[in-house]
């Protein structure tokens, strides 16, 4: 059995080969899609529903199936599976043969195996924790995430230097390789037995109870509107705007998601610092929203903004809105944890 350090370190090695692959597809999917094939507004966005839609059935199944069984080994099978829709791409793009169906249908598997890998490896985190601490450990794993997803989106920008088929082989190749760092972790101990409840029978207690909490439903009818209008420019817009006005590519659509992650990023430590110190976090969340909606309305003058040097403004501007969507959401978790 491998011992705490090691497990751990061999933990976030898996982590870091799931998630650099995850930055690179999150700048090449949308380029195949808005300026490789040059789909119209409504593909692209049902493009971009496909690859984050199974989360919302999968995600909390996958936390399901991870409770009932070995995490370790469903996460091996989760990195073998999730090298499948890459490498199968690139196939068939070097054959010539890529097409906007295609696409729909790598999406829908991406992001159903994403879906069910979330919750099994978080399950994974206690047991290789050890004497680095679940605080630190789930501080340095956010860490690595949003630092692998950086790295990724840097080598997506080559793609209108490389093409896409040689980003997608790395996909395939770093996520094979992360199989050998989770063969290296250790068995979580077995599950206590518990009663056999339906999914969808607990799905419907949850939420049920969080609809009777003054507490959580506010949070989540924000973070609901949050994803649609905050997430939902940022998944689809955003890519149209840098195509069709700015006649950008990879590099400019990587530019733009390392803004969006870097506020991300940014307003979570700042939040995460100030918020044991805030008061009226209601109010303050009133205020950060509001904030992003004005930053919203000048978004909608982006075909009028002709920024110098190309895309300038426009990260800029991005940059500013995803800190206040972030500072909002920050402020929600914390009026769960800490009412005031």
């Amino acid at each position: 059995m491998p011992s705490q350090k090691f497990a751990f370190l061999a933990y976030l090695a898996g982590l870091a080969a799931w998630f650099v692959p995850l930055g690179i597809q999150m700048v090449l999917f949308p380029w195949l899609v808005a300026v490789v094939l040059r789909m119209d507004a409504f593909a692209v966005g049902v493009a971009q529903t496909a690859i984050m839609a199974p989360s919302l059935l999968f995600l909390p199944l996958g936390g399901s199936v991870a409770d009932r069984g070995n995490p370790r080994r469903l996460l091996l099978f989760y990195h073998l599976v999730y090298a499948a829709p890459p490498l199968a791409l690139a196939l068939v793009l070097w054959a010539g043969g890529l097409s906007y169906p295609l696409l729909i249908a790598y999406a829908l598997a991406a992001g159903a195996i994403g879906a069910f890998a979330v919750p099994t490896r978080d399950a994974l985190l206690p047991t290789v924790a050890g004497n680095v601490g679940l605080p630190r450990a789930v501080a340095l794993v956010t860490a690595l995430q949003f630092g692998g997803q950086l790295i990724g989106i840097a080598c997506a920008s080559l793609a209108d230097q490389t093409g896409a088929v040689p980003l997608l082989l790395l996909q395939s190749v770093l996520v094979l390789l992360g199989t050998a760092a989770v063969w290296r972790l250790p068995d979580p101990p077995p599950h206590p037995p518990a009663e056999n409840r339906s999914f969808w029978r607990s799905m419907a207690e949850g939420v049920a109870a969080a609809a009777k909490s003054d507490q959580i439903w506010p949070v989540l009818l924000l973070t609901f509107g949050v994803g649609v209008f905050y997430v939902g420019p940022f998944m689809a817009v955003l890519p149209l705007a840098v195509r069709d006005h700015y006649h950008g590519g990879a590099a400019d659509l990587a530019y733009a998601n390392l803004a969006f992650w870097a506020a991300t990023i940014i307003a979570s430590i700042a939040f995460a610092t100030l918020a044991r110190r805030l008061t009226l976090r209601g109010r303050l969340i009133g205020y950060a929203i509001t904030t992003g909606a004005v930053v919203l309305g000048l978004l909608a003058t982006l075909p009028f903004i002709r920024p110098s040097p190309r895309l300038q403004k426009i990260v800029l501007i991005w940059f500013d809105a995803n800190t206040s969507s972030a500072a909002g959401q920050k402020l929600c978790l914390n009026s769960i944890r800490r009412p005031g």
